[in-house]
């Protein structure tokens, strides 16, 4: 039988990078998937995936930063479902790139709105019928830069580095309302990925640095001891395994995969 067999998972920012990866694992690992996406193309585009791999898969188009959206998203699934059993976290932005003295009050306010905010829209939405049904997983995509900032990247790695507190403070909660062997809460920390937010990355950093982009690339990859950028898959792999009875004995955590940024 497969790990997840007939569970319902929730992905935000499922459309593309690593909330696809995560998307079409959990589908190949057996679950029925909502992929919750702003742009209506890529969440149909992957719940169609989903269903190529003979799950059910449900797209949603929705601003995950307007608490009252997601609130009645959240109730259309559990009303279809009648549970939600895995909820990823995964929807983002890669934030100003810029110093903190030029970085603009509107853009820190929209990082730490999609980053951090619409994470905790999410869990209020969707963790009541895990502690009514008891059974859940919450799985929030941080950042190696939730652990070790960088110059030029203030605003994402505060809403990260939030993303790891709010996952520690969740699990926290659940054991101290005696739920925290029922319901797990974990952040996975993904080092520097092959995705499309990568690339804008480098064509943000680049005129700060005036460097060539195979100098920036280098400059990113030079930092884990494996010196090279993550597949999203390998990050998909983590957020399965977390939401597997296989993981049932952690929570609480904040799991690098990372190819060994971060050495704690």
């Amino acid at each position: 039988m497969q790990r997840l067999q007939d569970r319902v998972a929730v992905v935000t920012g499922g459309g593309t990078g690593i909330g696809r990866a995560i998307s079409l694992q959990f589908a190949r690992e057996g679950a029925h998937v909502v992929v919750v996406s702003n742009v209506q193309a890529e969440a149909e585009s992957v719940a169609k995936e989903v269903r190529d791999l003979g799950r059910e898969g449900v797209a949603f188009v929705v601003d995950v930063t307007d608490a009252a959206k997601v609130k009645a998203m959240a109730d259309e699934v559990i009303q279809k479902f009648g549970k939600a059993d895995i909820l990823v976290t995964s929807a983002g932005v890669m934030g100003v790139r810029n110093f903190i003295i030029n970085t603009p009050e509107d853009g820190w306010r929209k990082t730490i709105d999609i980053n951090l905010n619409a994470g905790f829209y999410c869990i209020k939405a969707f963790l009541p019928k895990m502690m009514e049904l008891k059974s859940g997983r919450v799985i929030m995509i941080s950042s190696t830069s939730g652990k070790l900032p960088a110059a030029m990247n203030a605003d994402y790695a505060a809403s990260k580095h939030g993303v790891i507190g709010l996952t520690k403070a969740l699990a926290l909660e659940m054991g101290v309302l005696g739920l925290g062997a029922a319901i797990t809460a974990n952040a996975i920390c993904p080092g520097p990925t092959a995705t499309p937010m990568m690339d804008t990355i480098t064509e943000h950093v680049r005129p700060l640095l005036n460097e060539p982009t195979e100098k920036i690339h280098a400059r990113i990859v030079e930092k884990s001891i494996q010196q090279r950028l993550l597949d999203p898959a390998e990050i998909a792999n983590m957020a399965a395994f977390l939401a597997s009875d296989e993981a049932k004995g952690i929570t609480g955590q904040a799991m690098n995969v990372d190819g060994g940024t971060v050495l704690w």
